[in-house]
Formats: structure tokens, C-alpha cells, sequence
């Protein structure tokens, strides 16, 4: 029951930090290494002010308005010299609003994503690309090789914290009865209803061979939590158990990928990717 007790206390300060939001990133890559990156970032909006209040919202986001060129051109700097802003608009998905930036490069081995989304001041509150500073261990980088076909390296961050939750040192006290569990766990499933962060590299042209094990069709995922299933089962005990495994150590992300349903993505240190 203690372990269960810290779970429950990590998502009910997640939910107020994170719920409500869904975040996406994608590579595309041509034969000859340039391609795209397009980040979609959006929030439940109406959620949020009725959890929080407008006021308190805003504080913490909750804002539907494009970030300025000089912030998303502060984001292409940190995925790599040779990055650009390509283009922005305002993008929005059910009752999720928010925008979708489109940055290009001539090289993917000169660039590097993070797809953990980080709170960061004086940019965008919510990131699916970290502008926190240059150390990459926590950071996707690429290897690519032209040819016919060409060969595409992703290599995974040295740290296990593509699916690691954001950690807090909250001290409130835990529910400790199965009444309670229960509430707490119906108001996690509430505060994070829609949510899903996705990051996937997708190339262009024909793939010819690959040991990728999570795929959509062309495009190779690398992480894709989908908190509504996640969070489906009638059980408290099993569906918040889960989150307790999310992230905590490299076993236990190769233990739920791909076999926990809303939890998916790539285990290995490097996938390969030929294609032409």
C-alpha cells in the first residue's frame, strides 16, 4: 500500500501540472537527411480554467496564443545549428486548442529532440523539445549514412527519461482506504481525459528493412502514452500500479511497452532504419 500511496500522490500533483495536454513531435526524414520536425502542442483549455480559474490558468499555460517567433526560433537553435523555423499556426483538435510549429533541417545527424515535455521559464510552459541547456543525455540524437538505400541510425537517451514522469517532493497525506483510492483515481482519470504525448521519426520513400519494434505504418515509434487507456481499468490498484513502473527504471518501461495497452515505444538503445 505504500508504494500505491506515492503513486497517488505523484498524480495528483501531475494532474494539475500536466493534465489536459496533448503533445506530439515528428521527424520526417528524406534519403538525402534533410526533413521536418512538426511539434503540435495543445491544452483542454475549458478543463483547465474550470479546474484552476482563468486567472491561475494562464499562469500555468493556459493559453491558446502562438508563442513569439524569437521563442519557437529559441527551440530550433537547441535541436541543432542548421535548424529553422519553417512556419507556425494555430491548431486545434476537439476541445483541444493550441498550435503546431514546423522547423527544417538540412542534416538529421546534426539534430537532437527531447520528448519529454518540460516546464521552462521564459518560453512556452509546456514543451514536447527541452530548451533547457545543452546537456543531451536526456536527448534522441541521430547517425545517418546516405546511400541506396540510406540508412537512418536513431539513437535513444543515454537516461531513462523519455517516459519518466516529472518527479515532485509533495508530503500531502495519501488516501489509505479502498473508498478513497477509488476517488482519487476517478479524479486522475478526469484530469488527464484526452491526454497523449506521442513522439515519433517517420521517413520518406520505401522502407526496406528496419528492427524497430513499435511501427505505424512508415513511421517508427519512439514513445506514445495514451493516458485514457492507460488509466481504463476498473481496478485502482492495477491502473495506478502501472504508473508506479511508468518510467522508474529501464526494466520496468521494457516490462509495460508494448504490452500495456496506452503504453508503447522502442527499448533498444539504437534502431535502424534503411530506406529509399
Amino acid at each position: 500500500m505504500g508504494r500505491l500511496a506515492v503513486v497517488i500522490i505523484m498524480l495528483m500533483v501531475l494532474s494539475v501540472l500536466q493534465g489536459c495536454i496533448r503533445i506530439s513531435t515528428r521527424v520526417s526524414v528524406n534519403p538525402d537527411g534533410s526533413g521536418t520536425v512538426t511539434e503540435r502542442v495543445v491544452m483542454n483549455l475549458s478543463y483547465l480554467k474550470s479546474m484552476l480559474g482563468s486567472e491561475k490558468a494562464e499562469k500555468q499555460g493556459g493559453s491558446a496564443n502562438v508563442p513569439s517567433r524569437e521563442d519557437l526560433e529559441k527551440i530550433a537553435s537547441v535541436m541543432g545549428d542548421e535548424v529553422r523555423l519553417k512556419g507556425v499556426r494555430n491548431y486545434t483538435d476537439g476541445f483541444f486548442e493550441g498550435y503546431e510549429a514546423v522547423y527544417s533541417f538540412k542534416d538529421v545527424a546534426g539534430i537532437s529532440i527531447s520528448g519529454r515535455p518540460d516546464k521552462q521559464s521564459g518560453v512556452d510552459s509546456l514543451r514536447a523539445v527541452s530548451v533547457s541547456g545543452s546537456d543531451r543525455k536526456d536527448r534522441i540524437g541521430f547517425r545517418f549514412f546516405r546511400g541506396s538505400p540510406a540508412k537512418l541510425v536513431i539513437v535513444m537517451p543515454k537516461q531513462n527519461s523519455l517516459l519518466e514522469p516529472e518527479k515532485n517532493d509533495s508530503q500531502a497525506n495519501p488516501p489509505t482506504n479502498p473508498d478513497q483510492q477509488k476517488l482519487s483515481l476517478a479524479i486522475i482519470r478526469e484530469a488527464f481525459s484526452g491526454t497523449r504525448m506521442r513522439l515519433a521519426v517517420a521517413v520518406t520513400g520505401e522502407i526496406v528493412s528496419t528492427d524497430a519494434a513499435c511501427m505505424d505504418s512508415a513511421e517508427v515509434i519512439l514513445a506514445d502514452v495514451d493516458f485514457d487507456r492507460l488509466l481504463m481499468e476498473e481496478d485502482p490498484d492495477a491502473a495506478l500500479l502501472r504508473f508506479m513502473g511508468y518510467g522508474s527504471d529501464t526494466e520496468a518501461i521494457s516490462d509495460m511497452l508494448n504490452r500495456v495497452p496506452g503504453v508503447r515505444g522502442e527499448t533498444k538503445k539504437e534502431v535502424t532504419v534503411l530506406f529509399q
